[in-house]
Formats: structure tokens, C-alpha cells, sequence
């Protein structure tokens, strides 16, 4: 059995809200536990919010789209953007150094996305980044 939802979104950071609504509505009706789904939700949040802060700030012309499927008990997502390559499984993800109050902001977002997943692939395709990201699904 199998679903699955198409979104395109605006290059503005309020998508974030519209995509978490529609994955939280998704996993229920599609049997996925909350707790994995929240998991899911956060690793999109930051992965969206980031696209759209880096990769296509101040461009009118960003492009970001993103399937959610769930087969064979797998969250699957792509999430791709016409932003500058970046390949955010070679980017560092040494969590910063220090007590909360002093170390500098960031640092966590990529570590949070790689530890949440069960599997990740980048690839750069016709001037698209493309990141696939899965989920094993566990029974409530």
C-alpha cells in the first residue's frame, strides 16, 4: 500500500507551517506514529527553513518542491530546490562546543536531520538539488 503528496512550495520560511500541518495529517491518516512523524516534521523544518535562508535568499525565482510517500512501512520524502549545489551530507556536523549561553548560534540542524533518518541521498540534477530522505516506520 502506498501515499503520497506533491507540494510545491513559495520560497518563504511561513511554508515550513503548511508542510508540518500537511505531514502531521498525512502520517495519521496513513498509520504513522506521531513520535516518527514529529522526528520527520523536524528534519523537513530545518532542511526548508535552511533552503530557503541560504540557498535562495533574495531570489524571486526559487523553486522547492517535496513528495511524501509512505510504502512498505518507509517515510519517504524528496525535497528539491533550484538553489547553488550543496550537498548537505558533506557539510560538517560537529555539534558546536560550549554551554548553551555562550557557544555561537547553529551547528545542530544537520546533525538533528542525519540522526533522525535511517537513510539519505544527495544528487545535483538539471540545476536541481535533489535530497531523498527515509524513515523506517514502526507500529504504534
Amino acid at each position: 500500500m502506498s501515499a503520497r503528496i506533491d507540494m510545491s512550495l513559495a520560497n518563504d520560511v511561513q511554508e515550513v507551517a503548511r508542510v508540518i500541518d500537511t505531514l502531521e495529517e498525512f502520517g495519521a491518516e496513513n498509520g504513522v506514529p506521531a513520535a516518527q512523524s514529529l522526528r520527520f516534521g523536524l528534519a523537513l523544518d530545518e532542511l526548508i527553513t535552511n533552503i530557503i535562508s541560504y540557498g535562495l535568499a533574495g531570489r524571486s525565482d526559487g523553486t522547492i518542491s517535496l513528495a511524501i510517500e509512505h510504502r512498505d512501512g518507509v517515510l519517504h520524502a524528496e525535497l528539491a530546490d533550484n538553489g547553488p549545489p550543496f550537498d548537505p551530507l558533506q557539510a560538517e556536523t560537529t555539534p558546536p562546543a560550549g554551554d548553551i549561553e555562550t557557544r555561537e548560534v547553529g551547528g545542530l540542524g544537520l546533525t538533528i536531520v542525519k540522526s533522525f533518518m535511517d537513510r539519505l541521498d544527495y544528487r545535483r540534477v538539471d540545476g536541481f538539488n535533489r535530497l531523498t530522505l527515509e524513515m523506517n516506520v514502526k507500529a504504534a
